[in-house]
């Protein structure tokens, strides 16, 4: 009788204690979550120094809240307090609920410190818990400012690891386009201009990439020419990058009158109608995906001209357009109907980087 009734009274207790539990919150809880709020409001507008007031006050209240604590850290970083923002963050490295926009932040702040040492301690911490990050491998990057190989190395595990993640193809695009190895440059930058990113740097990109193929049928150019009367002795490709090479290296006769974005055009369409017969199910690859959809889409003419029209000839380009009014914003609304989404799978790239960084490598 007496286990029955201990039973039967059980729940009660449960639902007492409960109530009081609830009792308790409902005392503080609406008054950090508000301060909280209006923390986060006053961050977003950049009103730093009533954040930071808003936060401290809410931590009073709520000292166990993490989320509070990484607020104030990120206002008072934004609003330039990088020591104390620093010393905020740091009491939560070791708290299993933290992010990967924490080790970013504390990254930054101890950065702007020049602790580029702790800044990149914090880094290889934060992507022990998240190996996975792009973010994180992006951050890495840019702290290996001396050390190109290393910043390449980091931004390629980035573009390996979290194959979603933009800003990665773009900063390796960059290195890559800003030397005479350009081949992964090309794929990058393209990959980033399908993908959803800050458009900031889109220009920029295109007049690196229009420059690039330059580039690159310059160096093919220079390969060694067969000997007098002989045809020139193709080895049978053995990697991704060798294909695409000599896919490409066949189509020279269509940019014999130069690099202009009608001849890119067409030696881009004839690549894909070479390359997949020949290397499509060896090396598949998104991109080259994406572009035979653009083609059967009915939309890779206009998307060179909005490619690499502008990085040839500008006025040449807003006469286009006039002509072809509408064009670029309908393939501009399809894009950003079909974004382009790389695969780990498409990760080919063997670092070689014996060349792209010795000196006589222009601008690295």
């Amino acid at each position: 009788m007496k286990l029955i009734l201990q039973k039967l009274f059980l729940p009660f207790v449960i639902l007492f204690i409960s109530f009081i539990a609830m009792g308790q919150e409902g005392r503080s809880s609406p008054e950090w979550e508000q301060m909280y709020t209006n923390a986060k409001r006053d961050l977003d507008h950049g009103n730093l120094e009533d954040a930071i007031v808003t936060y401290r006050q809410a931590i009073q209240l709520a000292p166990g809240n993490i989320i509070l604590y990484k607020g104030l850290g990120k206002a008072l970083y934004l609003n330039g307090k990088f020591k104390e923002a620093e010393q905020i963050l740091t009491q939560l490295i070791n708290e299993t609920v933290t992010d990967e926009e924490f080790y970013r932040l504390l990254a930054a702040s101890q950065t702007a410190q020049n602790e580029t040492k702790s800044a990149t301690v914090t880094l290889k911490k934060g992507l022990a818990r998240f190996p996975g990050s792009g973010l994180l491998y992006h951050e890495l990057g840019k702290q290996y400012n001396n050390k190109p190989g290393a910043a390449l190395n980091a931004l390629l595990d980035g573009i390996l690891k979290e194959p979603g993640y933009p800003e990665n193809y773009y900063e390796a695009a960059r290195v890559y386009l800003s030397s005479d190895k350009v081949f992964w440059g090309l794929l990058y930058g393209e990959i980033f201009l399908y993908m959803e990113h800050d458009t900031t740097g889109d220009d920029e990109l295109k007049r690196m990439l229009f420059k690039g193929y330059k580039t690159m049928y310059g160096n093919l150019s220079q390969d060694a020419l067969p000997e007098y009367g002989k045809a020139a002795n193709k080895s049978p490709a053995t990697t991704f990058e060798d294909a695409v090479m000599q896919v490409y290296s066949l189509l020279t006769p269509v940019i014999s009158d130069g690099i202009t974005t009608g001849n890119l055009t067409m030696i881009r369409t004839r690549f894909l109608m070479d390359w997949f017969p020949a290397y499509g199910d060896k090396y598949p690859f998104s991109l080259f995906s994406y572009e035979d959809n653009l083609v059967r889409s009915g939309h890779f003419d206009i998307c060179n001209q909005w490619m690499f029209g502008k990085a040839e000839n500008a006025p040449q380009y807003e006469a286009w357009n006039n002509f072809h009014e509408g064009d670029v914003a309908r393939f501009l609304k399809w894009k950003a109907a079909n974004k382009l989404h790389p695969l780990s799978n498409d990760f080919y790239n063997n670092r070689n980087m014996d060349e792209l960084f010795n000196k006589k490598n222009k601008k690295l």
